[in-house]
């Protein structure tokens, strides 16, 4: 743990106020040998019990008292100091430096106040009265009273120029004025006049180590020891800077010298607990730490310290109380923040743990790592997109640390930046040492691009160790599977799981493959072990839904699967949710019901919950608990959109109109350009009003200003709804030219069309673009005009741009495919690329149609034949039955070629390659048998 310098109480400011030199005390107790033996051992409470006893043997000797006064302000003994100082001066000590004395009690006891009431500043004595305004320039440096303490510290210099608390005190107030180059100058000075003065050694020593000369001022405490070894406030700084250099054996002898003379020392002893925490004895730690009962927030770092320590024995939820309350104490300190969000983060409360760190980001501090543990908590709380900026700021800080840019590469990756990630990656490799896992994001970010040569370039350059990896096999059987290399891409990701049993990319890459081979009932173990392990992994969550939603023994199957580890996890709400709403598609509410309302559910906070119960109610037509549940979820989050339509749909069946409506007005009211509490609203009007009332709302939240480009467009919406496309694009356009969008942009183009306007809308998209080159949704949209029109080399150049933009739009992809494709066989090759790119992110049968007709016309017929076939189903396209029989007559299967045309061709449907599929049934029924 990085330490602030601590803030020593005794020694911060008293020390400056060293009295001037005393006078020898009379010979003639021997409690004064032994009181100064016992000093020089550094055993002060000793010295002081000594310094006692002579005080009662010789009563009236002002020197055994000012000794006691000392002794005592070493222990931090300010009301004994006080008194013995007082009583020396009456019975003779001089002034100068019983003043001195009395007024370091005084600042002992944090009487700044009383100090500058008694001692109203004078010019004679000139001794006396320097050691009066030193003590009034520390006790308004106290109050910040800083003008104040230069004019006292100025004076005093004047008054005794020759002495040296003076000008320790002008070095405090040049610290206080942010001046510590003039400050250490002066002390140096100090010691250039007075070699031997410790207490200007000691501020020295304290100055290095506050900008990080640690060895400087071990040096330094070590000069004022060597001519005093019982000297405890040299001896506690000194171990404090053996502890930034990690010497904590070295601090340990100084602080066994401290604790033996001054046991009750409260900085001895949290030292001692540093100690002990830096060699990992949190139970000696914790220990002295207790000692310190609540003084230990009167250090900096006390309650980090005692969160370390209760962490360190197990003692979770103390070591976070402790962690949370230095944060609410230190806002502004990275390393309590890192600590209490490492601790929300072990426990899950991912969404904690980021705020935590938000916060303490306010500042701009320069700590990349506490950027870096924000984009991890951002990451595990579910919004990567919010991890970008995070690590951005890490690398801006530490620009050169290959292991943060290797980060930043993941963190990009994650959101579909490749071309970002592949930059920060390379510049981590060329920093070295190479990273675990970049190489392999070049491979993840070639593949994402469609390059598969670049890919298997970049797996090339692994060596042996990364090729055995997890990563590294996983990428190895997704590039496999890019390239329909299913036998391939299946022993690859088996490796996988062989080497890595732990593997969820490997189980997942698994179950690609076989859904892809057709061996779906294989993959529902998979997918089941995957959720076991991990109950939010969407993807497995996802693909296990997908196959339970279908027909047959595998859905059945599928279905048990989710219900299995729904019951082995019965506090997880996405299993429950996912499997309450299975059953509600198979019409059993009651039963999605009896999943939801369990005891490990039912005290969960949040609003998915209840929500889910209140449509399963309304299935069951139970609308009264329907109602019951929406209010409850609409209280845990009044901010849920669903929760509050939900309700208000339920009160407008209920015939309770003004109540429905006056729900969607105040969640408007809140969140003006919501859609979808705006369409409610607007489709209540409709339902209620009429027309009229609903046209008029529309038109008012659309001119209303500052609306939202959603709210903007609400008027058209609805027209549109009503069928009337002309008085929509002159709604649209007018809320265009009152604040241009893309959303109204895209809107207004697809009213044009409707209207019966395709050259207006084009224009105007086109229009659009060319001012906004970034709007990739405009820009498909423009693509798509073009295919529409045949325009294939424009729809090329628009979709390849739409796809640098967006490199996981599957459907941009697989059009982007289709048009190379369509354009000749010298584009075939990059037209499979995409095609196989668009399949492996969405396998359904338009981009099973598209790669496998491409693949039909390159020749590989079997793989056609087989994508082909996952392309034909009840309500088929009949291009698609055209492209199966063109690969089945390639493979010699005429007779099945023909029974597959068939239905294209007798239902006489129009379709763009009707005259081919024509030729080809001409040429299979005239082909001999």
């Amino acid at each position: 743990m990085a330490r602030r310098t601590l803030a020593l109480p005794v020694l911060a400011l008293t020390a400056l106020m060293a009295a001037a030199p005393l006078a020898q005390a009379q010979q003639g107790h021997p409690s004064q040998e032994r009181a100064r033996a016992a000093a020089a051992r550094g055993e002060l409470r000793a010295a002081q019990i000594e310094w006692r006893n002579a005080v009662r043997a010789l009563p009236d000797d002002p020197q055994i008292r000012a000794a006691l006064a000392r002794a005592s302000l070493d222990l931090g003994d300010g009301e004994t100091a006080e008194r013995e100082a007082r009583a020396a001066l009456e019975r003779g000590l001089d002034p100068a430096a019983g003043t001195a004395l009395l007024v370091r009690a005084y600042l002992v006891q944090n009487k700044a106040r009383e100090l500058l009431a008694d001692f109203p500043q004078t010019e004679t004595p000139p001794a006396a009265a320097a050691q009066v305004a030193v003590g009034r320039s520390m006790a308004q440096l106290l109050l910040r009273d800083i003008p104040a303490a230069r004019q006292s510290a100025e004076l005093a210099e004047r008054l005794a120029p020759e002495a040296m608390e003076p000008g320790m005190a002008l070095a405090e107030v040049l610290l206080a004025e942010g001046d510590r180059a003039a400050a250490e100058a002066r002390l140096d000075r100090l010691l250039a006049a007075h070699p031997t003065a410790s207490e200007a050694r000691l501020r020295r020593g304290t100055l290095l180590l506050e900008r990080g000369a640690v060895a400087e001022a071990i040096a330094s405490f070590g000069q004022v020891i060597e001519r005093n070894p019982g000297d405890i406030p040299a001896r506690l700084r000194r171990a404090e800077a053996l502890l930034r250099a990690n010497d904590a054996a070295a601090a340990g002898r100084d602080l066994d010298v401290v604790l033996t003379g001054a046991p009750n020392s409260a900085t001895g002893v949290y030292l001692r607990a540093m100690q002990l925490a830096s060699q990992n004895d949190w139970a000696g730690a914790d220990a002295a730490l207790q000692r310190l009962g609540p003084q230990v927030t009167n250090f900096p770092d006390g309650l980090l310290l005692q969160a370390l320590a209760k962490g360190g024995l197990g003692q979770a939820a103390q070591a976070e109380d402790a962690a949370r309350r230095h944060v609410a104490r230190n806002p502004d300190d990275p390393r309590g923040a890192k600590l209490l969000a490492s601790m929300a983060m072990a426990a899950g409360r991912h969404e904690e743990a980021a705020a935590v760190l938000s916060r303490a980001t306010q500042n701009r501090p320069r700590d990349a790592v506490l950027y870096e543990a924000l984009a991890r908590a951002q990451t595990a709380a579910g919004r990567p997109a919010e991890a970008v900026p995070a690590m951005e700021e890490a690398v801006r800080i530490a620009p050169d640390d290959p292991a943060l840019l290797t980060r930043l590469g993941a963190a990009r990756m994650a959101v579909g930046d490749n071309a970002g990630a592949e930059q920060a990656v390379r510049r981590a490799l060329e920093l070295g040492p190479p990273q675990a896992g970049a190489r392999e994001m070049l491979v993840a970010g070639a593949m994402a691009r469609g390059d598969l040569e670049a890919a298997a370039a970049e797996m090339a350059k692994l060596d042996e160790a990364a090729r055995r990896g997890e990563m590294a096999g996983v990428l190895e059987g997704t590039l496999r599977l890019l390239r329909l290399d299913l036998p391939g891409a299946k022993q690859a990701f088996e490796q996988v799981v062989a080497r890595h049993p732990g593997s969820v990319g490997g189980r997942l890459g698994l179950t690609r493959v076989l859904v892809q081979q057709g061996a779906v009932a294989e993959a529902v173990p998979l997918l089941a072990t995957v959720l076991r392990e991990q109950p939010s992994n969407a993807e497995a969550l996802s693909r296990l839904s997908t196959l339970a939603r279908a027909e047959g023994p595998v859905a059945q199957a599928a279905l048990a699967a989710i219900a299995g580890v729904q019951a082995s996890r019965p506090a997880s709400a996405p299993l429950a949710l996912a499997h309450a709403n299975l059953l509600l598609q198979r019409r059993d509410p009651a039963g999605a019901l009896a999943v939801l309302d369990t005891p490990a559910l039912r005290g969960q906070r949040g609003a998915a919950l209840p929500l889910a119960r209140s449509e399963l109610h309304a299935a069951a037509e139970q609308f009264s608990l329907a109602e019951s549940a929406a209010r409850e979820a609409l209280a845990e989050d009044p901010t849920s959109v669903a929760a509050r339509r939900q309700l208000a749909a339920l009160l407008l069946r209920g015939g309770d109109k003004r109540g429905a409506e006056t729900l969607l007005r105040q969640g408007l009211r809140e969140n003006p350009g919501e859609p979808v509490l705006q369409q409610a609203l607007i489709g209540l009007l409709l339902q209620d009003g009429g027309q009229e009332a609903a046209l008029a709302e529309a038109r008012r939240r659309s001119t209303a200003p500052n609306a939202p480009a959603t709210a903007q467009a609400l008027h058209g919406d609805l027209l549109m709804t009503l069928r009337q496309p002309q008085q929509a694009a002159e709604a649209y356009a007018a809320a265009q030219a009152r604040a241009p969008s893309g959303t109204l942009a895209v809107r207004l183009a697809g009213a044009l069309q409707a209207a019966g306007k395709a050259a207006d809308a084009e224009r105007g998209l086109a229009a659009w673009v060319a001012a906004n080159p970034g709007d990739a949704v405009a820009l498909n949209l423009l693509a798509q005009l073009d295919l529409v029109a045949g325009r294939l080399p424009q729809a090329e150049q628009r979709l390849r741009r739409v796809v640098a933009m967006t490199p996981e739009n599957a459907v941009a992809l697989n059009n982007l495919a289709w048009v190379l494709g369509e354009q000749g066989e010298a584009k075939m090759p990059e037209a499979r690329a995409f095609a196989e790119r668009a399949y492996y992110l969405s396998p359904n049968v338009e981009t099973a149609d598209t790669l496998g007709w491409i693949l039909a016309r390159s020749g590989e017929t079997r793989l056609a034949v087989e994508l082909l076939r996952r392309a034909i189903g009840p309500g088929s396209q009949p291009g698609a039955r055209y492209h199966l029989a063109y690969a089945l007559h390639q493979a010699g299967e005429r007779a099945e070629a023909l029974e597959v045309l068939a239905p294209a061709l007798a239902e006489g449907t129009a379709f763009g390659e009707r005259a081919a599929a024509e030729r080809l049934r001409a040429t299979l029924t005239s082909s001999p048998r």
